[in-house]
């Protein structure tokens, strides 16, 4: 558990420790009950005040306290603390923060959006063009891949007579926020990415896949995908939801995806991740934004959580420093000061405020599989215990 949260508290160790005659079992509770809730404990919800949150609504009388049930992440690490209720993701902050309300497709539209794709469309732009585009050695760094994205998309125009393009939301460890962040903050981005993806790809249909707790913001998302086509964009490509959940057990995630497809034995499916795919406009329009002709070197992406004002995903130079991230993210919350901060992966510990000077280099976000790398701040009010690396530290 303390490699899998980076942190235990009181609350785990009960859960781990009581004895299943004391467990509510999930059958003896209706699902109809709308005070039922589902509240995340993950690091950034930990020091939002998630268990306070938890106690405020039993002793408040709003809900029993063995229907509240603590989840690792909801992937709603923004809104920290999150409480999920009939299927809808809240934020239990005491204090309402404006973290900006969801894209729009009028506004996105008046920024130059869907212009690349319209491009692609009227044949302006060939597919081997986007292929290139996508097929730097930064994308691949950016995209913390094995191959660059064009060229696993012209291998497979190569080898296979169909393709699929599937997106798989199934994020499982905590602060693996980017997918839904990206599928719910920036939908008509990710669909351009992936319409132009489609077009390049030559693929007819796009298979999004997810698992049960990701399924609201999947049917938000194919919402707008339908509001997109009958504007007439994305009219030739077919769109399938999949709830991973439903499938028979025994099927493998391949076969899931094809399973819509008439009997191909050449079919075959490309992986995209809808943090990256919301990036590929950007990249297809613009060149290789991520390479090492920016001005201030090879940028990534930085989910910054915590304490800090606000709260999200970041594009900003590798050789950043922790203080320019904070910057950043409008600096540490009014009324509270930095503690300490966990840079990449929750389970390491967390460095002290004074080393907020340190850069943020290639070989430090090597060493994360996530596309984005999570730092997490924690203030000097905070009451969660946490390791620091240095001596003279107790929280």
């Amino acid at each position: 558990m303390q490699h899998y949260r980076g942190y235990v508290s009181e609350a785990d160790f009960a859960s781990v420790l009581r004895d299943e005659s004391d467990h509510v079992p999930d059958d003896d509770i209706s699902d109809a009950d709308e005070n039922r809730a589902r509240v995340c404990v993950g690091l950034p919800c930990a020091l939002a005040g998630a268990e306070e949150f938890c106690r405020s609504l039993v002793e408040s009388g709003l809900i029993r306290s063995e229907l509240i049930s603590r989840e690792t992440c909801l992937a709603q690490c923004w809104r920290a603390p999150a409480i999920m209720q009939n299927g809808r993701v809240h934020s239990g902050a005491r204090e309402k923060l404006d973290f900006g309300s969801a894209e729009a497709f009028e506004p996105y539209c008046a920024s130059g959006g869907y212009g690349v794709l319209k491009s692609c469309v009227a044949k302006r732009r060939s597919p081997e063009s986007v292929i290139c585009a996508l097929s730097s050695a930064a994308v691949r760094l950016f995209e913390k891949a094995e191959a660059p994205f064009g060229v696993r998309i012209r291998e497979l125009r190569a080898l296979c007579s169909m393709v699929k393009v599937v997106m798989l939301i199934d994020e499982d460890r905590p602060g693996e926020m980017a997918q839904s962040y990206f599928l719910t903050q920036f939908p008509h981005r990710v669909l351009e990415g992936l319409l132009i993806v489609a077009h390049a790809l030559g693929a007819a249909e796009i298979v999004l896949c997810y698992t049960r707790r990701h399924e609201s913001a999947c049917r938000k998302f194919y919402k707008e995908f339908l509001f997109l086509r009958d504007r007439g964009l994305g009219s030739n490509v077919q769109f399938t939801l999949i709830d991973a959940d439903s499938q028979p057990e025994q099927q493998s995630l391949r076969q899931i995806c094809l399973s819509s497809n008439s009997e191909e034995p050449r079919a075959s499916a490309l992986i995209a991740d809808p943090e990256f795919v919301s990036w590929v406009p950007e990249i297809v329009a613009t060149g290789d934004t991520l390479g090492s002709d920016m001005p201030n070197g090879p940028q990534t992406l930085y989910a910054l959580l915590g304490c800090v004002s606000r709260p999200g995903i970041y594009k900003a130079p590798v050789f950043s420093t922790v203080h320019d991230l904070i910057a950043l993210a409008g600096g540490i919350r009014a009324g509270e000061s930095l503690h300490s901060f966990v840079p990449g992966d929750w389970d390491r510990v967390a460095l002290p405020a004074h080393h907020s000077n340190l850069r943020v280099d290639a070989e430090i976000l090597g060493h994360t599989e996530r596309m984005t790398f999570p730092i997490v701040f924690i203030s000097k009010s905070d009451s969660l215990q946490r390791q620091t690396a240095f001596p003279g530290f107790s929280q």
